[in-house]
């Protein structure tokens, strides 16, 4: 008896310490100095970068198809966005709070053109980020690299996000991200150039 009472007070307690946690940046974001949600920098000088557009996606698993543990289908239940201040902070309400499933946290994913897209979770280049979470909240941005690939861009944007940018209220991060569409095209169309040239050059060399 007294065993399961001190069982339920060590789960109350802990639940508590949880939930304070949770709201800690809630309670922050009503004084007069709020800790941002994530600080944007260059990371090639640590210099801040104004006008970075973020976006943080809520999902859960669909238990309409198959249970979590199953592999079930992951829905949106939130997005929100922002832009990065001359200080290159952002503030995304309720972006840290605590979450009893894992698979409920959100995911922020921040771009700003001339810059590779930064995801809280992948890494342009491949791997996974593990230099990014609540106590290190500093995104650092590079710059396009000579050769930069905005097929492959697109391709790594859509991935982090599901294409779901599409379906924000306010579509900043969309509007935003359509600059690279010029240059999305353009390289398009040198590739399918090139792959008309080769097939060209193979199928003179089989009549030959």
């Amino acid at each position: 008896m007294i065993r399961d009472k001190i069982l339920a007070w060590l789960v109350m307690v802990t639940l508590m310490v949880c939930l304070l946690i949770g709201v800690q940046d809630q309670v922050l974001a009503m004084s007069r100095n709020p800790v941002p949600t994530v600080t944007v920098v260059y990371a090639e000088t640590g210099e801040p970068i104004e006008g970075a557009v973020a976006i943080a996606i809520w999902r859960k698993h669909s238990i309409k198809e198959r249970a979590w543990w199953e592999g079930g289908t992951m829905v949106v239940v939130k997005i929100e966005e922002a832009v990065s201040d001359k200080d290159g902070n952002i503030y995304i309400d309720g972006f840290w709070g605590w979450y009893i499933a894992k698979n409920r946290y959100p995911r922020l994913t921040i771009y700003k053109p001339g810059y590779v897209c930064w995801d809280q979770i992948n890494l342009y280049e491949g791997g996974l980020r593990t230099d990014f979470d609540q106590d290190h909240r500093i995104a650092r941005m590079e710059k396009w690299p000579e050769g930069f690939s905005f097929v492959q861009h697109e391709s790594f944007v859509y991935y982090c996000t599901s294409g779901e940018y599409s379906e924000a209220p306010n579509q900043l991060f969309n509007d935003t991200f359509r600059y690279e569409n010029p240059f999305f095209i353009k390289e398009m169309t040198e590739i399918d150039k090139k792959k008309k040239e080769m097939t060209g050059d193979n199928k003179r060399r089989n009549s030959q």
